[in-house]
């Protein structure tokens, strides 16, 4: 039985994204990326699409990241059915110069390597990131698009308990990433829908 009343390609819609607050934009200069703090699950075959572009990921990595790439995932797959294979793949941290940790793509700018290396091979920004990434502070579990309230209480500035910060909603902040993750049409009917029920009349 549905539990939600939107839903767009099998995939349900959690209203919150319609509602809950959010801060004008991600901004690594203002947050250092604390989301990426702790890792990321992608699919287990994403990983060959990583690993892909292991040369011109480990081109941009500072020198405090690591270059091994057989240290930069998880031995041990999670059996998840949110993911297309079943089964997801975790990325490493690492233990920078100051005794933080951080996901072994995240370089000392605070930056994905990733995503750098993508840019600089005149790919989209997004083309080899694992969705979950691009995604947050959305998230999908089981089949269901919803905000990451759990992600979210740890950080201090985007965070679900600094609504201080907030200016817009997740749904709009996140335009750009709900279009690539779902496609134009997907978003135009997640907008209509909002339009309709959610966004202030002027």
């Amino acid at each position: 039985m549905k539990e939600f009343p939107l839903e767009y390609n099998n995939l349900e819609i959690d209203p919150v994204i319609f509602t809950q607050g959010f801060v004008p934009g991600c901004n690594v200069k203002t947050c250092r990326g604390e989301c990426c703090d702790w890792g990321v699950y992608m699919d287990r075959d994403f990983k060959t699409v990583v690993m892909k572009f292991e040369e011109e990921i480990k081109s941009v990595m500072d020198e405090n990241q690591i270059k091994n790439s057989s240290k930069w995932f998880e031995k041990e797959l999670e059996e998840d059915t949110d993911f297309p294979s079943g089964q997801a793949a975790g990325t490493e941290l690492y233990k920078t110069p100051s005794g933080h940790n951080q996901c072994v793509f995240k370089d000392k700018r605070s930056y994905c390597s990733i995503q750098v290396a993508a840019v600089k091979n005149n790919m989209h920004k997004w083309a080899i990131k694992p969705k979950y990434c691009i995604m947050y502070p959305l998230t999908i579990i089981d089949d269901v698009l919803t905000y990451d309230d759990d992600h979210s209480s740890k950080l201090s500035y985007c965070g679900i308990k600094h609504k201080q910060n907030f200016t817009q909603t997740v749904f709009e902040a996140m335009t750009e990433e709900i279009r690539f993750i779902i496609g134009e049409d997907g978003y135009n009917h997640l907008n209509d829908y909002f339009i309709k029920h959610y966004k202030p009349k002027a």
